[in-house]
């Protein structure tokens, strides 16, 4: 009865089929030969002669020195999750993981915290020439002054504690996104907001569907830039008389003259931020696809 009114559904039950039968299942294998073909091969390159150099110098300078890449992988290996040495040098936690979980909870609160007064300010006072008259000279004057010089009032004002060391990396963080959000409203062509008024867009409509999405792809791209200085950074913060955390462990092996250990923790923060870089360049690349695709199509 039903193919008598339709006059398709058995034709159209058969293409569903053949979809279904058809359709490329995405296996594990395929899972690993795309993951493998994102790796840049230059990059790999690059890291191969980095090893290799590394290697051929600590063979011609004591140990001491530097030390060769696999004693530090080894000394990285050994002391992550226990490092009894670390004990005689007062840090409460012996071991090389519970002293990253620090470090980066640490940056994680000064990113978000950072980003969201930054970008809040950069975006308001790019709309508005009273803010922005009243806050550029600050953060103008924040970005030329080394932001170490800081350091020294926030142990003042806030202890050798945690707080001092993300309030450190909130201001670096705070600076770097008011001026990309700021930069990201400014170079944005006006005749998308007169286009939209022509349509009846009102200021908040402009503000959600036309400014935001707009200054997204440039304000991701200097967030991508923070985050990769905020690791350095927070370990110098830490070294300055925190009590915890990887730039604490570099304070005590660098006065007990452990090199490898040194290489170690080093090689470790290394790998957390290279990791953490390729996660927010993966995140910022999704994140804008419409507006490459965008480009791509205009030109």
């Amino acid at each position: 009865m039903t193919d008598r009114v339709t006059g398709n559904t058995g034709d159209d039950a058969s293409r569903a089929a053949d979809r279904r039968v058809y359709a490329p299942r995405i296996t594990l294998g395929s899972k690993l030969r795309m993951a493998v073909a994102m790796v840049d091969p230059l990059r790999l390159a690059g890291l191969c002669v980095f090893v290799l150099v590394w290697q051929a110098v600590s063979m011609m300078l004591p140990s001491i020195i530097l030390p060769p890449p696999l004693s530090v992988a080894r000394r990285l290996a050994t002391d992550f999750l226990d490092a009894p040495s670390l004990s005689y040098y007062g840090l409460d936690q012996a071991n090389l993981y519970a002293n990253l979980l620090y470090t980066v909870e640490n940056v994680v609160v000064a990113v978000v915290v950072g980003a969201a007064i930054g970008i809040t300010a950069g975006l308001v006072s790019a709309r508005f020439a009273l803010i922005r008259a009243m806050i550029d000279p600050l953060m103008m004057t924040a970005g030329t002054v080394p932001i170490l010089v800081a350091a020294p009032f926030l142990l003042i004002w806030f202890g050798v504690g945690r707080a001092s060391a993300v309030c450190l990396v909130i201001f670096y963080v705070c600076v770097i996104l008011y001026l990309f959000a700021q930069r990201a409203v400014v170079n944005l062509n006006p005749i998308y907001e007169d286009f939209a008024r022509t349509l009846g867009a009102t200021q908040r409509q402009i503000l959600r569907d036309v400014l935001l999405p707009a200054t997204v792809p440039e304000i991701l791209g200097g967030l991508k830039i923070a985050l990769a200085g905020a690791w350095g950074l927070e370990a110098i913060s830490e070294l300055l008389g925190a009590q915890e955390g990887l730039g604490k462990v570099l304070e005590v092996l660098a006065g007990a003259t452990d090199s490898e250990g040194i290489m170690a923790t080093l090689l470790l923060l290394g790998l957390v931020a290279v990791i953490v870089d390729i996660i927010a360049g993966w995140a910022v690349q999704r994140a804008t696809r419409w507006s490459s695709s965008f480009r791509s199509e205009r030109s």
